[in-house]
C-alpha cells in the first residue's frame, strides 16, 4: 500500500471525516426545512361528525291544521363528514428568512469544518504511515547493533580462551547481547502496535497483511509559505460569526408582523338536516403581529445576541491561536532540520569512533567496557537519527497544515 492509496481510503473510511461529513448533512437538513420561509404548506383534512343536542331535540315546529298546533320534533343526531384542503403561501415572514440565511451560513460552515478535518487526517494518516516505517527502521537498527554485540561477544570469548581477555569481559559481552534481544523483541511489538494503528484508521482488519510501498522521505528545509491562504477551520470560525449575527437579526425580526395568504376548499356531507353534499371555498388575507408574549421574545433576542459575542470571543481565541501556531510550526521545522543534520554528523562520528573501539580490542590494547560504550553510543545515535529525520518530515507537513495548505505539498516530489 502506498500513501497515496492509504490517503484514499482514509478519505472514505475514517471515523472523525464520516462524523464531520454527518454533520454536515444535519446542517442541510435545517437550511431544507428553513425554505418553508418561502414555499407553501399543504394539508388535508377529514372529520367524522355526530352531534345531539336540545338544539334539535324537541324542536318545536308549527303544523297545518284547524286549528294550527305545534308538535315537538327531533331532529338529530346529525352526523356527516367535513373534508377540505387547505394551503398557506407565506407572504412576508422577516424572522423565518432570517433564519433561513443564517441556516446557510451554518451549512457553509459546516462544509469548512469538514475540509478542514480532510486537511488534518492527511497529516494524520501520513503520521501513521511514516511511523511504521520509523518503527522498521528501529527493528533493522536493533538488529545491527545485536550483530555487533554478538560480534564482540564471540571477540571477548576467543581472546578469553587464548588468555587475552578476562571473565569480565565475556559476561559483559555476554549481558550487552542479551539486552539487544531484549530490545529487538520489543522494536517487533512496536512495528506491530504502529500497523495496527494505521490498519484502525483506515477501517481495516487487524489480521490483515499489510505492506507499505513508499519510503520514508527526505526532509524538505524549512521555507516560509505565503500566509495569505486562510485556513479552513478560521474560514469556519468566521461564517459561524455571520450565522450567529443573522440569528440575532432574525430574534429581532419576530417584532415584525407575519403575512401569509391563506386558501381552503371544503366539502360537507350529511344526513337531515344536513342532508346532501355541500362545498364552498375561501380565500383570506392573514396578518399575525404579537405584542406580548410573557417576554419569551425577549428572551430570545437576549439569548441570541449573546451567542454571538460568545462566537466572536471564539474566532479572537482562533485567530491567536492559529497564529501561535503558525510560528511555533515554524520553529520547530527549523529545529527538526537542524537536529537531524547534527544527529547525521553525530552518527558517522560514532561509527568512527566504534570502529576505533573494536580495533583497539582486537589489538589487546582497548577493553571491553570501552567498546561496548562505544557500541551503545552508536546505537543511540543511529535511533536519534531516525528519530530526527521522522520529526523533521512531519515538522515540515504540519507547518503546511498550519499555513492552510495541503500537508502532502511538504513531501509531494518524492511520492511514487
Amino acid at each position: 500500500m502506498s500513501l497515496t492509496q492509504a490517503l484514499e481510503i482514509a478519505s472514505q473510511e475514517a471515523i472523525t471525516l464520516q462524523a464531520l461529513a454527518a454533520e454536515t448533512r444535519q446542517a442541510e437538513a435545517v437550511h431544507q426545512q428553513s425554505s418553508q420561509a418561502y414555499l407553501p404548506s399543504i394539508s388535508t383534512d377529514a372529520s367524522w361528525l355526530r352531534a345531539d343536542s336540545s338544539l334539535i331535540t324537541g324542536v318545536p315546529v308549527p303544523t297545518l291544521g284547524i286549528p294550527p298546533t305545534i308538535q315537538r320534533m327531533d331532529f338529530g343526531p346529525v352526523e356527516g363528514t367535513v373534508t377540505g384542503v387547505q394551503v398557506v403561501q407565506p407572504l412576508f415572514n422577516a424572522d423565518a428568512i432570517r433564519l433561513r440565511q443564517a441556516a446557510s451560513l451554518k451549512v457553509d460552515a459546516r462544509r469548512q469544518t469538514e475540509q478542514w478535518g480532510r486537511q488534518a487526517i492527511r497529516l494524520e494518516v501520513s503520521r501513521l504511515y511514516f511511523n511504521i516505517l520509523r518503527a522498521q527502521e528501529h527493528v533493522e537498527a536493533t538488529r545491527t547493533t545485536r550483530d555487533a554485540a554478538r560480534k564482540a561477544a564471540a571477540l571477548a570469548h576467543s581472546s578469553y580462551r587464548e588468555g587475552l581477555a578476562s571473565r569480565l569481559d565475556t559476561e559483559q559481552a555476554d549481558a550487552e547481547l542479551a539486552a539487544m534481544g531484549a530490545r529487538l523483541e520489543q522494536s517487533y511489538a512496536n512495528r506491530q502496535q504502529a500497523r495496527l494503528e494505521l490498519k484502525a484508521l483506515l477501517g481495516m482488519p487487524a489480521e490483515e497483511e499489510l505492506e507499505l510501498s513508499t519510503s520514508l522521505p527526505q526532509p524538505s528545509p524549512p521555507v516560509s509559505l505565503d500566509a495569505g491562504l486562510a485556513r479552513k477551520d478560521l474560514k469556519a470560525r468566521e461564517t459561524a460569526v455571520k450565522a450567529a449575527r443573522a440569528d440575532t437579526r432574525a430574534s429581532e425580526a419576530e417584532w415584525i408582523p407575519s403575512v401569509n395568504l391563506l386558501a381552503r376548499q371544503q366539502w360537507v356531507e350529511g344526513n337531515e338536516p344536513l342532508d346532501g353534499a355541500e362545498d364552498g371555498w375561501f380565500v383570506a388575507i392573514n396578518i399575525q403581529w404579537t405584542l406580548f408574549d410573557g417576554f419569551g421574545r425577549q428572551g430570545r433576542i437576549a439569548e441570541s445576541r449573546a451567542k454571538e459575542q460568545h462566537a466572536q470571543v471564539e474566532l479572537e481565541g482562533v485567530r491567536r491561536r492559529i497564529q501561535r501556531e503558525q510560528a511555533v510550526a515554524m520553529s520547530r521545522w527549523q529545529a527538526s532540520w537542524a537536529g537531524w543534520h547534527a544527529a547525521g554528523k553525530a552518527t558517522k562520528a560514532a561509527s568512527r569512533a566504534e570502529q576505533l573501539a573494536l580495533r583497539r580490542y582486537e589489538e589487546g590494547i582497548g577493553s571491553m567496557t570501552d567498546l561496548l560504550a562505544a557500541q551503545a553510543r552508536l546505537d543511540r545515535q543511529r535511533i536519534a537519527l531516525i528519530e530526527a529525520r521522522y520529526q523533521a518530515v512531519l515538522a515540515g507537513m504540519n507547518y503546511h497544515l498550519q499555513n492552510g495548505y495541503d500537508p502532502i505539498l511538504a513531501v509531494q516530489e518524492q511520492l511514487p
